[in-house]
């Protein structure tokens, strides 16, 4: 059975949470009809949002990707105990890397309304430097460590 795009990317982080030294316990929760999102919860503690886009855009001397935060993403992302990981990369990975842009519940209100409308960010990686993210309209843009999901003290572990 051929996998899905959903499934590759979410694996991706999903890989990296599970294949450390600390013990760590998932399970989906929901997931949206497409399959571009879904609600993991993370040691009967917290929930992970995870989001991809597969269009990266170049971006001067960095690449970049826009996501589109749905209205029901947002209910999600307002709860407190939610974190927000968006995977850019390509459905050709020869020719883009992939990234992981960890975000954590207060970088959430910094960078969106939470008001339940839809919204979006994007998120610029340029090499051997931190990720930007930011709004796609005018907002404060914030710098995330590339390996911030490597290195996250899950609640539970």
């Amino acid at each position: 059975m051929p996998v899905k795009t959903f499934e590759f990317f979410h694996g991706a982080v999903l890989t990296k949470l599970v294949r450390s030294d600390r013990p760590v316990t998932l399970r989906l929760i929901e997931t949206g009809s497409l399959g571009t999102w879904g609600t993991y919860r993370i040691n009967d503690e917290v929930n992970l949002l995870l989001k991809y886009s597969a269009v990266p855009k170049p971006h001067k001397a960095a690449t970049r990707w826009d996501f589109v935060v749905s209205p029901t993403e947002m209910r999600e992302l307002s709860k407190g105990s939610t974190w927000l990981a968006l995977v850019g990369g390509s459905s050709d990975l020869r020719t883009t890397t992939m990234e992981v842009c960890l975000l954590e519940p207060d970088d959430l209100g910094k960078l969106f309304h939470l008001k339940g409308w839809r919204e979006s960010v994007y998120v610029r990686a340029e090499q051997g430097k931190s990720l930007r993210v930011g709004p796609t309209k005018a907002g404060p843009e914030l710098v995330v460590a590339r390996n911030r999901v490597e290195t996250w003290k899950i609640p539970g572990s």
